[in-house]
């Protein structure tokens, strides 16, 4: 058992790992770091539409969480991967494996990043291992260059991103996306403001000059678009219909060319169908401990990135905070947003450390909305605070983001460790 007081952090995300980052260097040597995932790897799924397409970038979206990679040699911050929190009480959590002797870890702080869930090849299962992702992506890699007619079904970002990715690898392939709305992403009349409210279950709001763009590149492309109709997606598949000609709503490469009918009363035919889902919060964790903490899917959070719960007596009213993708801070649900959640909650939490209050914490304005469309095309916007919402040229995003896909600098520059961390072998 350490002398030290524990800080623990559920979930090496980005934010989470971010979070570790800033706050190692700020703590009292009376305190450290307890960097708790279920999976022995992090991963990238910025990158995880371009790894479903193109050969090789398997490689580059997944780091070994290790000791070595995460902390700097001789540091006194622990990583505890892989291990599941089974239960949270107020000042100590339950661990599915023991740490240093014991199920229960005793902490002075526990910040929350579990992140979001989404459907594989976007990130991987919740069991899964680091091998066993990678094969599903080489996988999906397989069945992507077998087929002739693709149906994306949903015209958000993620939607976009991976036609994008194929036309990019595969001229010839038709490739049909299906939006429910009039037009790509989700535009607004006004400039969208990622000061508001949380956006995790759908497009944020969107500059609407980015979906026109957005929709010229689609038409540059041979990306054929169809708006304001939906795929009717069947309740559940009929393993005993998959010879028949119709789409049973299975995800992937189909037995055969299927018909896909849309609630205008149109059809298309389809040998390979991606079902485009935003991201889900992953906060089962915090639900089964109280519901009360949750508001619209999130967890609930004060201005210091506190959990805030309407239950008077939650365990998790007094020691918790929570940051990133599954928590109720207003802004968009980004990279960049995590991250500044990861330095507003490091400075409260190195100041109760220290016996100091916590200060209140509000996002910075400035935001970013970037849309690649492959290695080479895409579009975006920045959102400056004061000047409003700017559009980028197609130039910046293959720049910022489009060509390598901020791997290098974002995922491999998160790990601190002694060991340099490069794409795998």
């Amino acid at each position: 058992m350490s002398d030290q007081q524990n800080i623990v952090i559920i979930g090496a995300s980005h934010s989470g790992q971010s979070l570790a980052n800033y706050l190692a260097p700020n703590l009292p040597a009376s305190h450290r770091i307890l960097l708790v995932d279920a999976l022995d790897y992090a991963f990238w799924p910025i990158a995880s539409l371009r790894a479903s397409v193109v050969p090789g970038w398997e490689k580059k979206v997944t780091v070994p969480l290790t000791q070595e990679n995460v902390f700097p040699f001789g540091s006194i911050h622990k990583l505890i991967v892989p291990n599941r929190v089974v239960e949270l009480k107020e000042s100590s959590l339950i661990l599915e494996k023991p740490f240093e002797g014991s199920n229960e870890v005793p902490f002075f702080k526990c910040i929350l990043a579990t992140g979001a869930q989404q459907p594989t090849p976007m990130r991987p299962s919740a069991d899964s291992t680091k091998q066993q992702w990678e094969d599903t992506l080489v996988k999906t890699q397989g069945e992507i260059k077998q087929a002739n007619d693709i149906v994306v079904i949903g015209g958000g970002a993620v939607g976009l991103e991976i036609a994008g990715e194929i036309r990019s690898s595969y001229p010839e392939k038709k490739i049909t996306i299906v939006h429910s709305s009039d037009h790509v992403l989700h535009p607004t009349a006004d400039a969208p403001n990622p000061s508001g409210k949380a956006h995790s279950y759908s497009s944020p709001p969107t500059l609407p000059k980015l979906s026109i763009t957005l929709e010229k590149l689609l038409k540059e492309m041979n990306i054929d678009l169809i708006t304001s109709d939906k795929v009717i997606i069947p309740s559940s598949n009929n393993p005993e219909s998959e010879s028949a000609d119709q789409w049973t709503g299975s995800f992937g490469l189909q037995n055969g060319l299927k018909t896909l009918n849309l609630k205008s009363g149109k059809t298309l035919k389809a040998d390979y169908v991606f079902i485009s889902v935003g991201n889900k919060p992953n906060v089962s964790l915090i639900e089964q401990t109280d519901k009360s903490a949750i508001n619209a899917g999130l967890v609930n959070v004060d201005e210091y990135l506190r959990v805030k719960s309407d239950a008077p007596n939650s365990v998790l009213n007094k020691n918790y905070y929570a940051i990133g993708d599954c928590c109720s801070t207003p802004g968009w649900k980004t990279a960049m947003g995590a991250d500044q959640d990861a330095k507003g909650c490091a400075i409260n939490i190195a100041n109760e450390a220290k016996g100091k209050a916590p200060k209140k914490y509000a996002r910075p304005a400035l935001a970013a909305m970037i849309i690649p469309m492959g290695a080479e095309k895409g579009a975006g916007t920045l959102t400056f605070p004061l000047v409003g919402t700017w559009q980028v040229p197609g130039a910046m995003v293959k720049a910022a983001k489009g060509s390598k896909l901020l791997v290098e600098d974002l995922f491999y520059g998160r790990f601190k460790g002694e060991n340099k961390v490069t794409a795998s072998a």
